[in-house]
């Protein structure tokens, strides 16, 4: 019973140390799935014969609250997108405002432009989609290697030799212990850490 409460307080010590991805990520991934269908919605409208203003209409105003309010006011429609996409932080509507802004000063076609801007998105998405599953790979190497030491003493105390008893009674069997957990918890946070820094430089 000591064994497994020690070796489950250690474990507890150097999983502490792993910062799992919230679930903001899958909040973010089904936000820019929304905004996906809802560029198509306003390209395939515009196709359609829709103004670009009636064509915003037509659309999910949760996506543009701002810009929603402001459909009566052309001119104030770019400034509400821009703020729109500001909140959101989405490329997109980024895309979306600068091609507005574009069209309403020099009259160009506002759908072919924005099939391009989701063209890229699409592309953007696919390849985020991509580095996150190499991720996945060291990330998973990292946490096996920290559990497999504390599955290691497990298995010597099944065969019947005092593993945990030698590490907690011994100063030097104590010390390698301290060390091994520090060196353990250590390189499994830069390993996680490293993965979440190439994630949030990729806006994933």
């Amino acid at each position: 019973m000591t064994t497994a409460i020690l070796l489950f307080i250690a474990s507890a010590l150097v999983l502490g140390c792993i910062r799992y991805p919230k679930l903001q990520v899958v909040k973010k991934e089904n936000l820019e799935l929304d905004e996906v269908d809802w560029m198509r919605g306003l390209i395939d409208a515009l196709r359609a014969g829709a103004t670009p203003s009636e064509a915003l209409g037509y659309g999910n105003h949760r996506i543009i609250p701002t810009t929603s309010k402001k459909l009566n006011q052309p001119t104030e429609i770019v400034l509400a997108l821009r703020a729109d996409a500001n909140q959101s932080n989405s490329l997109l509507l980024k895309a979306l405002a600068a091609c507005w802004q574009v069209s309403q000063q020099h009259g160009a076609p506002l759908a072919p432009a924005l099939q391009s801007a989701l063209d890229a998105q699409l592309d953007r998405i696919a390849i985020a989609d991509e580095i996150k599953s190499q991720l996945a790979g060291p990330r998973t190497a990292a946490l096996t290697l920290a559990l497999l030491p504390f599955a290691t003493l497990l298995f010597a105390q099944s065969l019947g030799i005092s593993a945990v008893s030698w590490l907690i009674t011994s100063w030097f069997g104590f010390a390698v212990l301290i060390l091994g957990i520090a060196l353990l918890g250590t390189g499994t946070l830069i390993m996680f850490r490293l993965t979440n820094a190439i994630e949030r430089e990729l806006r994933m």
